[in-house]
This record gives C-alpha cells, structure tokens and sequence, in this order.
C-alpha cells in the first residue's frame, strides 16, 4: 500500500480488494481509507474473482494490478509510465524478481508482441491496460479449474488474439517476490500450452517444444539431476574462462560462447582472455569490438550494441549488493550500450547503466549513471566532458586471425 500511496504521479484511483482477511489486514486498510478511491473486505472465489471486482468498479483510463508483495520500483514509477506513453491497448514494462534472500534480478520483457500467441512475454503487475479493453475481456473465472493461476495469461492471450494493441516501455515497474503462486514452472508450461491450443491448431512441432520444455525443466527441478545440470554448467563455465579464453583460435571461442547461449552478431570480434559470468544473458551486435582482458557479467542481463568499441581490461558489472540490507542481498540489474560507443581502457560500468549510441566513455572511467547519446564521460564517478560527432557511419573490424 506504502509503494502506491507513495507513487508521484498524482492521478491515481487506488482500490483495494480485500478477500475478507482475518490477520489485520483490514485494520491496515481503515487507517488508509480516507487515501483510497474505493475498498471492500469480503469473501471471494479467488484472487481473478477480486480482480474482476476491481475491474468493475474502476472508472479511471488504465488498470494495473498489485497484488500482495508486489512493489513498484520507485516512487516516480508510475509518473515515468505515463510521462511519454506510447498509444496502445496494453502497455508493459520490465520487471524485478525478488528471492527468498532478498536479491534482485531483472527480468526484461520481450519486444516481440508475437510470442503472446504461445507465452506470457511480461509479468501481470509491470502491464497497464485500458480501462474500456479490461471490461471488455475480465478475467474468466469458471476457466479456473482448467487454468489455475494462469488466467490472467489467458486474459492477455484473448487480448491478442483479438487485435488489442500491445507497446513494451523501456521502464522497470515492479518488483515481485519469486515464492508467488505461479512459481511452479512445470505447470506454467502446461497452462500456457492448454492456452495457446485455444486459438491454434494442433501441431507436431509446437507439441515437441512442449514436450522440450517439460523435459529441461524436470531436470532443474528434480533434485539429483538438478545437481548434475548445475555441475555441467559451472564446469562448462570454468573451461570457458580457463582454457577457452586462452585459445588463440577465434572460431573456436565464439562457437563455445555460442553455445553457452551467448548471442554474437556478425562481424563481431571477442579477443583473447575475457571473464564471461552468466553468458546466456549476454547479447553483442554486429561488427563489434572487444579486447583483450574485461569482465563481462551477465548475470543482470548485458547488451552491447553494434560496431561498439570496447579496449583492454573494461569491466561490465550488473552484479552486486544491496548495503543497507541486513543481510547484505544481491541485485542484479542490466545494463544497455548502445550502437557505436567507444568504451576506454580500464572503465568500469556498474549495475542498471545504459549508455546511449555514440557515446564514448574514457579510460579509467567508473560509469554509475546513464549517458545520453553521443555524450563523452570521463572521471570518478564519470561526468559528461564532452559531445562527440553524431555523424557517425563506421563499424569496427578485427582481422587478424590469432588474437
């Protein structure tokens, strides 16, 4: 309640559901009334049940649920939404998964709309949705045997397959906690695979997805061979930056990356003696440059952009510590760099950054802070210096074979 109440943005119509809470919720929601548009404590048939409520008695333009333990990211979250909002049905953003221990990891959107027919591509509580669509399609409540908790994917799958508009905002919306109700991966396979067949016709190809995803992720969840997976991959891991690293041979480095799960773009070149953590969360662009000697963690998910020049010994670190947390957390935050930037030897750039294209970042810069596009940073903390040429029509090439 504190997260919305405390949100910048001055038009919000705050309505609580409650489901007829016995634990002192409701006493919770008396001392905050006179702030709420609308509350109600009294039993219902679930938690789509209560949201439907809320759908019905909503009179303002968007809706967007929080339900119990969600947070928005920052105070300003919903003023940064609405602030240069694209027109569209639905609009949804990107997200922060909060463990048991109390870290943070992001959780990016996908841009590809089209995955809907098949998945859910954002979480629920990082999606505004019109007012007018959402009463439109409410939640299908007597689907709830048959769906379980992944109604509400059912909700954005009719959504799409009936032509609302979907827009992904480059924004962080909420952070949710990962011990929910949805957390069971193998029955969210399952329910978005019923979903999906409502709309589709039955394929081999999809049903053998299928049957691949249950597959991998029986072997992450039953223990003994979750121990096993784990151990492959932090073998895998430790060869890579050990032996592979040291392989003068390129071919043979990017195709280990590769199949690590890192994406490489054409053209693009990786030299010799990098440390690579979490590479499946790793993009680069094409005909880009990296030298000899960074560290590239990925554990927060990492993209570099194309015909980015990156020297010596730069580090990309979006792993860290929350050091107010008691029990000193971890947060895991992406970072972006964009097309065309040059990054200087011995720079390091820190969690959540995004740099803009063009840009330039000196060396023995430490980066905690966005840059713009085409802006020249240097120093510590890094501050803007400069403004580079935006005419800018290169891409970086590395020829010789052994580097």
């Amino acid at each position: 309640m504190l997260s919305v109440l405390g949100q910048t943005y001055p038009d919000i119509e705050y309505i609580i559901i409650d489901g007829g809470s016995t634990d002192g919720t409701v006493d919770i929601i008396k001392k905050y009334a006179d702030r709420l548009a609308y509350w109600i404590s009294e039993p219902d048939k679930g938690i789509y049940d209560a949201m439907n409520k809320g759908i019905a008695v909503s009179t303002g333009d968007y809706i967007n649920f929080m339900n119990a333990g969600d947070l928005f990211v920052s105070s300003q979250t919903v003023e940064s939404v609405f602030a240069d909002k694209p027109d569209a049905d639905v609009l949804y953003g990107n997200a922060l998964v909060k463990d048991k221990y109390g870290s943070l990891k992001h959780e990016s959107a996908s841009n590809d709309v089209s995955l809907l027919e098949n998945t859910p591509i954002f979480r629920h509580g990082a999606s505004f949705i019109k007012s007018a669509i959402h009463k439109r399609f409410p939640f299908e409540i007597e689907k709830s045997d048959k769906y379980g908790y992944a109604l509400d994917f059912l909700n954005l799958h009719t959504m799409y397959v009936s032509g609302c508009s979907f827009a992904k905002i480059n924004k962080d919306v909420i952070i949710y906690e990962e011990q929910g109700v949805s957390s069971n991966a193998l029955k969210s396979i399952r329910y978005n695979y019923l979903i999906s067949r409502t709309t589709s016709k039955f394929s081999i190809k999809s049903y053998i997805k299928y049957l691949l995803r249950i597959i991998k992720y029986s072997i992450l969840f039953i223990g003994i061979l979750k121990k096993v997976w784990s151990g492959i991959y932090y073998l895998n891991c430790y060869l890579m930056n050990s032996l592979i690293a040291l392989t003068p041979v390129q071919i043979i480095r990017h195709g280990w990356y590769k199949l690590m799960g890192m994406k490489i773009g054409s053209g693009t070149s990786i030299n010799m003696r990098q440390y690579i953590i979490s590479p499946e969360s790793i993009a680069i662009g094409s005909h880009s440059h990296i030298n000899r000697g960074c560290l590239i963690d990925g554990r927060g998910g990492c993209r570099i952009g194309d015909s980015v020049s990156i020297s010596y010994n730069v580090s990309i670190i979006t792993g860290g510590h929350d050091i107010q947390s008691n029990n000193f957390s971890g947060k895991y935050l992406p970072i972006n760099i964009g097309d065309n930037v040059w990054i200087g030897a011995n720079a390091i750039i820190l969690q959540g950054v995004s740099i803009g294209s063009g840009a330039v970042v000196c060396a023995g810069a430490v980066v905690t802070n966005d840059i713009d596009d085409h802006v020249i940073v240097g120093g510590v903390p890094a501050k803007k210096i400069g403004v580079r040429n935006t005419d800018l029509h290169y891409q970086c090439r590395w020829t010789a074979p052994f580097v």
